[in-house]
């Protein structure tokens, strides 16, 4: 046994090979033999049973079992024994058939036998599709008859056979000689492979299936969706936009009109205007551009009348000769699609919802498709489509009805619920029961970031951090194993994202809603999950909370700098208002007093009253920095550098602080840079006012720290440098207060000429107060925050004096810094960008340097602070200052309608001897006037005439205000009624810079703001004066 399995197992030798493939090869050719034996058997059992089933098929005479007309004589005349069929007679009983199904077909219907040659058989429904090649084509190989698409059409039918399969053309445009006219029509072409009787394919049978209406409702319904989804424009907008949508569909609209009412608001007849044409060129006879719509037979306006007054479309047919009637007209049409002129024109009023008329709408109508009911149908919708777009266009609840109208459009196709889904803004999902996603969209995958090559839920929990990751499996399985019909969440998600306008990046989120879909038992067979993506609404939410707890921490500061602020108000005034009541009440007591007493009494109430001008400055300089503030907040302060010397301004500065300093045993000093001093001593342009403010500001803090210090002293520091930023020489290291953005720039300065460099001014106050830390610094120069809290306790402050500085020092192209030593004291620096001006000099030692003659500085706020006059201001109000004493008396007119203000002031400049003539409003002083030495021809004595110098003039006053009393003034010196030009001092508590000019164009000489003093009236009064004089002794 062993033996024989060995010997199995060796390789057999060439001569038992060759045995063994001869028997092989008889083997084959064995069955080859059986199986065409076989087949042969097959072939003529299924032609016996045929033959015996349908013998009307089996005879040489089986076509007299077709239907008798004229287009199955055809059939039966051809001479097929030239093709490759053959005689009918001899046909194979399945190409029998089928030709005999294709006869009773109601189809339009082919048999193409053979698949080398495909001869052609075809039924009378098909002949109306070959047009031209009917009847040459019956009996004629496919590739024969139309070689033009032979190559096109090759790949369907060796399709159909390979696959076994039926194989579809679909909705091919065809042009079919029908009704009378060449029609454009659309056909579904579907190719059925025949087998024959031994199973292989002999043939292809081809039917064919109209979708022209549904074609052409696609083609319509694409326009109509195209205007209806138009945006929002003003009518004229959206009815060109209307037109191009319309330009889209040639072939249906060869050419159309639309006209409007030229007053859009009016629901009558009026004239008409053509606002849009399609295939009409410019200026033609068909569509004047303006017509009445109740007289004009223009064009076709006669069947718009014709069309309102029915309420129903007007059409021009070819078939009825209607068209004929404005056959003249329509000469020089370029009509559009086929270039054909139409065979029938539509003629329809639009109409608002309300039933007002809106225009009219001709369109020329496809010339290739009969006008039937869906063409009627078709039109009437594109009309309803532009009247609901238009109205749209008017107003937003018809906007409301056009999206409404768009929805009810919709089909609930599931081809459009697929579309649908797949461009929904949201992510979709499908999760089956095995946790696998079946299906998503691509929203789905854009806001996950999950990976759509992995499927399986276990993949999908990576696109959340892992404490969500629990949270969405339970979800999961709440809506799949334990009857939960609704998990909504918001879920954050591992991506990250980058917020708009930043730079930094957040996590993604995203709303999910989870729903079951149940079968007919009521189990769970899937879940859908809707997705919108939240990072937005997150990140808006966010930033919300952090804007509504700023909020909340500005509103607590400004409270707090409300609370600060009245209380640095309340407390100058109540000692004010005790003061006054002191004086008020001195001499009440009526017993009898030494000289000595009264001399005590009067030495209190000067003291007093020297208080209540220092409590009235700090009062004002509150007042000045609010101001500013609230200036800067609303971007509404200005720079107006003018040409002035630094040195001056710190003088006319410290100057103002000199009483304080006086009373309270301060030291004050101003140090000029020597290495500089040729820069400072020149003119340059700066704004004297915002400087000013500045060195205020911290002068006011430095001596309110050092006022309760054993060494009492200030120092101001000054120079000039063309280095940016320049050095701060001081004994304390300076910390800049850097802003956010670029390196300011002072805009208000002119530009820099070729040769001329950049030039900065800088300032140092420093104190010998107690100092301050690091992080007391680091809290200063912010709005309504001061060192530490016990700051406004100990030294009283609003905290917004040093944010003032630094913004005013940022708007003057600077910056502002502070450096300080605890125990030792304080500086504070700031530099500010200016130019030099050349030239200059003799005008600034010759008049004013403010601008215009109003002695005010063009700026758009004023406050006593701002007012720094010029060197020759200075020496004028000096001399003044010194000879008052020594001089006359004025003659002026007081027009004041407040009478306390009125006798205070009255009495005051009595008291330093002028005389006064009081005026309660503008038309009294002009009545006053008239009785004055200045008025010609007055009926007066000289003695008895009121004299008049200057006229001090309120600027608010009822009756007549100041301005036009003014103005009434120099009306009367110009036409000589008053002798002389009368100086008008205007005095007012609102200068801004408009109001200012106000008063310059109604010819005030000099703006005076409130408050001020009898001695800053009476240096006004005496300069102007003073000044006309010597004008009046110059030389000619």
């Amino acid at each position: 046994m062993i033996m024989k399995l060995q010997h199995d197992t060796e390789e057999p030798s060439e001569q038992e090979a060759e045995q063994e493939s001869e028997q092989y090869r008889h083997r084959h050719q064995h069955h080859r033999h059986h199986h065409h034996e076989y087949q042969y058997r097959f072939q003529d059992q299924f032609q016996d049973q045929f033959q015996h089933q349908y013998p009307f098929l089996t005879g040489g005479s089986w076509t007299d079992s077709l239907p008798h007309t004229d287009h199955c004589n055809l059939f039966r005349n051809t001479d097929y024994a030239k093709t490759s069929l053959g005689p009918i007679s001899d046909w194979d009983p399945a190409l029998r058939c089928y030709v005999s199904m294709l006869f009773a077909d109601s189809r339009p219907a082919c048999v193409y036998w053979g698949v080398e040659d495909r001869i052609a058989i075809y039924n009378q429904e098909f002949s109306l599709l070959l047009g031209a090649m009917h009847p040459a084509f019956m009996g004629m190989s496919f590739y024969e008859g139309f070689p033009e698409i032979a190559d096109a059409v090759r790949p369907v039918f060796e399709a159909s056979v390979n696959t076994r399969h039926s194989m579809q053309l679909p909705h091919s445009s065809l042009f079919v000689s029908r009704n009378g006219f060449l029609e454009e029509t659309f056909w579904i072409n579907q190719f059925i492979p025949i087998p024959g009787p031994n199973g292989e394919i002999q043939g292809t049978y081809n039917t064919c299936v109209e979708s022209t209406q549904h074609i052409l409702h696609e083609r319509q319904r694409l326009v109509m969706d195209q205007i209806a989804a138009l945006t929002l424009h003003s009518v004229s907008e959206t009815l060109a936009k209307i037109m191009e949508a319309l330009r889209g569909n040639p072939n249906d609209v060869c050419m159309a009109l639309l006209y409007t009412y030229d007053d859009a608001d009016c629901l009558t007849d009026h004239d008409l205007h053509l606002c849009g044409s399609i295939g009409v060129p410019s200026g033609h006879q068909l569509a004047p551009e303006t017509a009445q719509l109740r007289t004009s037979n223009a064009g076709l306006v006669p069947y718009f009348r014709q069309a309102k007054a029915l309420g129903t479309p007007v059409v021009l047919r070819e078939s009825d000769g209607s068209l004929s009637d404005v056959a003249a007209l329509l000469n020089g049409v370029e009509w559009c699609g086929f270039n054909e002129p139409a065979r029938n024109i539509s003629i329809q009023e639009l109409r608002s919802s309300a039933g007002d008329s809106l225009g009219f709408y001709v369109q020329g109508l496809n010339p290739r498709r009969p006008y039937d009911v869906d063409q009627r149908e078709s039109v009437a919708d594109l009309t309803r489509t532009m009247e609901a777009t238009w109205m749209s266009s008017v107003s937003t609840e018809q906007a409301q009805l056009r999206e409404r109208a768009l929805e009810l459009r919709a089909t609930d196709s599931e081809r459009r619920l697929k579309l649908m889904a797949k461009h929904a803004p949201i992510g979709l999902v499908q999760i089956s029961m095995d946790q696998t996603i079946e299906w998503a969209n691509d929203q789905f995958y854009d806001i996950t970031g999950h990976d759509r090559t992995k499927p399986q839920m276990s993949e999908f929990y990576n696109a959340f951090p892992p404490e969500e990751r629990v949270k969405v499996a339970a979800s999961l399985k709440s809506l799949q194993y334990e009857g939960v019909e609704r998990e909504v969440h918001e879920l954050r998600l591992s991506r990250k994202w980058r917020p708009p306008g930043t730079d930094e990046e957040a996590s993604a989120w995203m709303l999910t809603l989870g729903l079951p879909l149940h079968d007919e038992d009521g189990r769970v067979i899937l879940t859908m999950g809707f997705l919108s993506d939240i990072s937005h609404q997150k990140w808006s939410e966010l930033v919300q909370t952090r804007s509504a707890a700023q909020a909340m921490q500005a509103k607590r500061q400004q409270e707090e700098f409300i609370d600060t602020t009245s209380h640095e108000m309340r407390n100058p005034l109540t000692a004010m208002t005790q003061l006054a009541d002191g004086i008020a009440g001195c001499l009440k007591d009526d017993c009898a007093r030494s000289v000595d007493d009264y001399r005590s009494i009067i030495e209190d109430n000067v003291e007093a009253a020297a208080t209540i001008l220092a409590c009235a400055a700090h009062q004002k300089r509150v007042i000045d920095d609010v101001l500013i503030l609230s200036r800067l907040e609303s971007e509404m302060l200005s720079i107006t550098p003018i040409p002035a010397k630094p040195s001056k301004v710190i003088a006319d500065v410290v100057r103002m602080f000199s009483a304080e300093c006086l009373v309270n045993d301060i030291s004050i000093s101003i140090i000029g840079d020597s290495s500089n001093e040729h820069l400072t001593q020149q003119p340059m342009l700066v704004d004297t006012s915002r400087l000013a403010q500045i060195l205020i500001n911290l002068l006011s803090n430095a001596t309110k720290f050092v006022v309760n210090q054993h060494v009492r002293k200030i120092t101001v520091t000054y120079g000039a440098s063309l280095a940016h930023p320049p050095i701060f020489d001081t004994a304390f290291p300076m910390n800049s207060i850097e802003d956010e953005g670029e390196d300011p720039s002072n805009d208000a300065l002119p530009d820099l000429h070729n040769d001329e460099e950049r030039l900065y001014l800088y300032f140092v106050v420093t104190d010998s107060g107690p100092g301050m830390t690091d992080e007391e610094m680091s809290r200063l120069f912010k709005r309504f925050s001061q060192a530490t809290a016990r700051t406004h306790i100990q030294y009283g402050g609003s905290g917004i004096g040093l944010y003032v500085c630094r913004q005013l020092a940022g708007k003057q192209g600077g910056r502002i810094c502070v450096g300080s030593r605890l125990g030792v004291g304080t500086s504070f620096g700031f530099y500010i960008e200016s130019r030099l001006v050349e030239g200059i000099a003799s005008a600034v030692s010759n008049g004013p340097a403010t601008s215009g003659r109003l002695g005010l500085s063009r700026d758009q706020g004023y406050s006593r602070s701002d007012e720094v006059t010029s060197t020759a201001d200075v020496l004028l109000a000096k001399r003044a200052s010194d000879m008052r004493q020594q001089m006359r008396g004025f003659d002026l007119f007081l027009v004041e309608d407040n009478l306390i203000n009125q006798r205070v002031l009255a009495k005051q400049l009595r008291s330093a001897k002028c005389t006064v003539t009081i005026a309660n409003h503008g038309q009294e002083c002009l009545d006053l006037l008239q009785r004055s030495n200045c008025w010609r021809d007055s009926s007066l004595a000289t003695n008895d005439r009121i004299q008049v110098e200057a006229i001090i003039l309120d600027w608010e006053m009822p009756v007549m205000n100041g301005l036009d009393c003014c103005r009434k003034i120099r009306e009367l010196e110009a036409t000589g009624q008053l002798t002389r030009h009368i100086p008008v001092i205007l005095t007012t508590a609102n200068v801004r810079l408009e109001q200012r000019e106000h008063a310059e164009q109604a010819g005030v000489d000099f703006v005076l703001p409130k408050p001020f003093t009898v001695n800053d009236l009476l240096d006004k009064v005496w300069t102007m004066l003073n000044h006309e004089t010597s004008e009046k002794s110059a030389p000619p």
